[in-house]
């Protein structure tokens, strides 16, 4: 946007209209209008034609009244003193563009590249959550939104190949931006390239290649083109690999890794090398172990075809040369399968790299005659207990560490957040914030301090914003930083849904899911976004789901998991599940309510004198306020129950 006018009406994602600060009000339908004559030539449209777009009805009439209604609501918004929005004649109705700036204009009006202030433009669909009444309504929409992202990706293309230095925040921020739109974008995967190469992540820049090609093969049945292939080969992303001949290799992640996380080999099944007949089943498993371990985001995992050849170069007896950064780790996962016929039974073990010391070692059976489930329940159970392993192992060194690493300090911090008391939750917040004063761009770390943010606001049940206007700052920060990051998309859907977007929470919570289909916190947060929508039995299902994923589970899995429970007026079983929470003062307003609803008042009049004890200033009131329901039943019910607890 130019700000050279302080009135601006915002298209491009949720749409509103603005007089300075302030926002105006108007009639939902009136941004649609508003839309279509935005993007119509000279601004202005026939009025029968706005009419059978915007309404169904079969008689002339009707329609008209109903757009002599609407134009009469739009202006009966705009405050005196203001210039009108809409300018009407009897055939015509025009967008008032000497009076009013639209982001939509501004996009389309700006010569690329997009200067930064307004790079804000380049995200929300136009009308973002519009429900078409007609067909032409849809149809226009979706046309109009195509000629949105093509205008967007101009802009974007050209911040990205302009010769002004970016930043890596900027580059991993526009590419992910044409990712999202085109998985196989070729100028997105090539700035991803030179961006991780800098970085000194080669890896990271192999994957981007990769992850490319097997998208343009599978959508277009492609290979890159000629400018991608060849930058790939001048960044040695494509080029033979000079290759480590000895896994034995110590990492040095404090000096190439800013972050510090820990890097993991997993090396090849044994029958990979030795086995034909399991050679299928050996391959399989450690693809589905190092993507799981992937997804965790909180390692640097080498990825399996390196891994093979790692072993390879050895059992060729390579003359053995320095170790490449990228080739580095701390942590080596053998996994074998032995045994015979029915009785498969596959090995994982976990060995710390710098002093050969086992961590983990166990020795599972694989259903051969059930390959696909078995082959999921054991990935699972592998990954989560070989992340947890590490994850406590790089906390115990910290003790030793005088200099901890932003990964450590961001562990120190994700070991308080599971508690829902505010002492805790400060405290984390203060771990996540040492984290990021030694890597900025550390998006767990960013992540972590929206989750603190956004709990504690809920916790307190607080009726200003601002806290949760944070949460939503270092969550995009998060994002930002790692597109690609399950937990990011996590808590802007958190975010989102206490700002009562419940459209965006559920597609961040889904597109969560997506990036990190086994993350137990994800299932519980999606719980209970869920919940909020009307959507009690699905909640349920996920949130359970989620216990069963994470059997010793943070606070808030019981507190959402007892929310479902009483939302569906199982106020015994609400507090069968919260009493295992009890102590902590962020639950006495659910338990208050829940023994009020179950019948004993004088239970409920207990909690509640926790909840003043703790939170003084607590009004039932200000439930509203904090509380996201769809559904206003819901929140009466929760209302009521503190009422009937003695709270006022």
């Amino acid at each position: 946007m130019t700000g050279k006018q302080s009135h601006i009406l915002r298209l491009l994602g949720t749409p509103a209209l603005f007089a300075g600060e302030r926002e105006i009000a108007l009639p939902e339908k009136a941004y649609a209008l508003l839309a279509f004559l935005v993007t119509a030539p000279q601004y202005s449209m026939d009025r029968e034609i706005l009419r059978a777009i915007l309404w169904q009805s079969d008689q002339s009439k009707q329609r008209a009244g109903s757009l002599r209604q609407l134009l009469a609501r739009i202006d009966r918004s705009v405050p005196e003193g203001m210039p009108r929005l809409i300018k009407a004649t009897k055939t015509h109705v025009a967008f008032n563009d000497e009076g009013w700036e639209a982001d939509v204009l501004a996009l389309s009006n700006t010569a690329a590249p997009l200067p930064r202030p307004a790079w804000d433009l380049l995200r929300g669909d136009l009308v973002e959550g519009f429900k078409a009444p007609t067909i032409e309504a849809e149809e226009r929409v979706g046309v109009e939104r195509q000629r949105v992202a093509e205008r967007r990706e101009a802009h974007i293309v050209a911040l990205l190949e302009t010769p002004e230095k970016r930043t890596s925040g900027d580059i991993l921020f526009l590419a992910g931006l044409l990712i999202e739109a085109d998985p196989a974008n070729e100028v997105a995967c090539r700035a991803l390239m030179k961006r991780h190469v800098e970085a000194g992540d080669l890896g990271a820049a192999r994957q981007a290649y990769l992850r490319c090609r097997s998208e343009l093969k599978n959508d277009y049945g492609a290979e890159p083109d000629a400018v991608t292939q060849a930058l790939a080969h001048e960044l040695g992303i494509i080029a033979p690999a000079m290759l480590a001949n000895s896994p034995i290799a110590v990492s040095g992640n404090a000096s190439n890794d800013p972050v510090g996380q820990p890097r993991v080999l997993i090396l090849p099944p044994d029958t990979i090398l030795s086995d034909p007949v399991l050679q299928r089943v050996g391959r399989a498993l450690l693809e589905e172990v190092t993507i799981g371990l992937s997804q965790q985001r909180g390692f640097k995992v080498i990825a399996a075809h390196t891994s093979l050849e790692i072993v390879n170069r050895t059992l060729a007896g390579a003359i053995a040369a320095p170790t490449p950064p990228e080739l580095r780790f701390d942590y080596t996962v053998y996994v074998t399968i032995h045994g015979r016929e029915e009785d498969i039974y596959s090995t994982c073990r976990l060995t710390k790299t710098s002093t050969a010391e086992v961590l983990w070692a166990i020795d599972l059976p694989l259903a051969m005659q059930k390959v696909n489930q078995s082959f999921g329940q054991l990935a699972r159970r592998i990954v989560m207990t070989l992340a947890d392993t590490i994850e406590r192992r790089e906390l115990l060194d910290m003790t030793h560490d005088v200099n901890p690493s932003a990964y450590r300090l961001y562990l120190e911090g994700k070991r308080l957040v599971s508690k829902t008391d505010l002492q805790h939750l400060r405290q984390a917040r203060k771990w996540f914030k040492s984290a990021l004063a030694r890597h900025d761009k550390f998006s767990s770390a960013h992540a972590g301090m929206a989750r603190v943010l956004g709990m504690e606001w809920l916790v307190r049940g607080m009726k200003d914003t601002q806290l949760l206007e944070d949460a939503d700052h270092s969550a995009w920060l998060a994002r930002d930083s790692d597109p690609n990051s399950g937990r990011a998309m996590r808590e802007l859907g958190f975010v989102a849904l206490y700002r009562r977007r419940f459209s965006d929470s559920l597609d961040f919570f889904a597109e969560a899911q997506m990036l990190n289909p086994n993350d137990a916190d994800i299932l519980a947060d999606h719980a209970d976004a869920l919940l909020h929508d009307g959507q009690s039995e699905r909640a349920l299902e996920l949130s359970l789901a989620a216990l069963k994923l994470n059997p010793l589970p943070p606070d808030y899995y019981y507190w959402n998991l007892g929310g479902i429970h009483f939302v569906q007026e199982n106020y015994a079983k609400a507090i069968e599940v919260l009493d295992r929470v009890k102590d902590r003062p962020a639950t006495s307003r659910l338990l208050a309510a829940a023994h009020a609803k179950n019948g004993d008042l004088r239970t409920a009049s207990r909690y509640a004198a926790i909840v003043l004890e703790n939170f003084p200033d607590f009004r039932t009131d200000d439930v509203w306020q904090f509380v996201p329901d769809r559904n206003p039943d819901d929140t009466r019910q929760l209302i009521d129950g503190l009422r009937m607890a003695g709270l006022s």
